[in-house]
């Protein structure tokens, strides 16, 4: 009787869903249109948050790799090493984070990095490939200069890029399907406007993947590629926009200036590249 009086789910079984039933988890008369209000409105809550952060890291990634490598190019953890009957070994430290001997880093603007890193460090080290909180940035070590790829060639920096654009990325999936919904452009267009934002999405995470200093070459074309797919992806949004809402709506105004600013930037961060490109081919 006792165990009836118990079975509030009414399936015979008093189990871990009754004792969780009635203690406030769950509401089913909560309305389900309010619910997606309030989670569209958190969602977009974060994307705003997150945004200016995402920007500063980028914006300020040359001081934060001399701020950051500067100050801590010697920090090592504690290892503790364990024997096979589970005694202690011994506690062991590495040399640090950046421990590259100066005489393999090489400045491409006419720099001597051995007297940077005496003057900045007091050492004559670098951060090598995949050392360090960022990339180097005592000097340029392409010759197109400072890079993002050179900066986020690191394990804690390429983490804080990809965790730090997780909320505006998930706001352009979310601008993706909303306009596709309310838009309703053909299944072309559709297709085109879904999977160049797929393709951007792979080759991105692909992007993160082959780091800059480890697959040079596979990082230089999933650059153009997820570049090149994200452009295609905001031109066709803006067109979307336009076919079927007009040019004076503030969504088409909204996307037709960032697809226009989209395509200047890449542009405008491609010709130093391109420049550099032929000059190695054609000398």
């Amino acid at each position: 009787m006792a165990e009836a009086c118990n079975d509030l789910s009414g399936d015979g079984l008093v189990d871990l869903q009754d004792r969780l039933l009635h203690r406030g988890f769950v509401t089913p008369k909560r309305n389900v249109n309010q619910i997606m209000i309030q989670d569209n409105a958190f969602i977009n809550r974060m994307i705003v948050f997150t945004w200016p952060f995402f920007s500063l890291f980028l914006l300020l990634q040359p001081w934060l790799s001399n701020w950051a490598n500067n100050t801590w190019y010697d920090y090592t953890a504690t290892y503790r090493v364990y024997n096979k009957d589970a005694s202690v070994e011994g506690d062991y430290t590495r040399k640090g984070m950046c421990d590259t001997p100066a005489e393999y880093m090489h400045c491409t603007d006419g720099q001597n990095f051995t007297e940077l890193a005496l003057k900045y460090r007091g050492k004559a080290v670098g951060c090598g490939c995949g050392q360090g909180v960022l990339g180097e940035g005592l000097c340029p070590m392409t010759s197109y200069g400072y890079t993002l790829s050179d900066f986020v060639s690191t394990e804690p920096s390429i983490a804080a890029m990809l965790g730090l654009g997780f909320f505006p990325l998930l706001g352009t999936w979310k601008n993706t399907m909303l306009i596709n919904r309310l838009a309703k452009p053909s299944w072309f267009f559709e297709r085109v406007h879904n999977y160049s934002m797929l393709v951007f999405q792979v080759s991105y995470v692909f992007w993160g993947i082959a780091s800059d200093c480890i697959f040079p070459t596979a990082h230089a074309v999933l650059t153009v590629l997820f570049l090149g797919a994200f452009l295609l992806h905001w031109v066709i949004t803006a067109l979307i926009c336009i076919a079927c809402m007009g040019i004076a709506n503030i969504e088409s105004v909204v996307t037709s200036y960032v697809a226009c600013t989209a395509s200047g930037i890449i542009a405008l961060g491609a010709v130093p590249r391109i420049f550099l490109t032929l000059n190695d081919v054609i000398g």
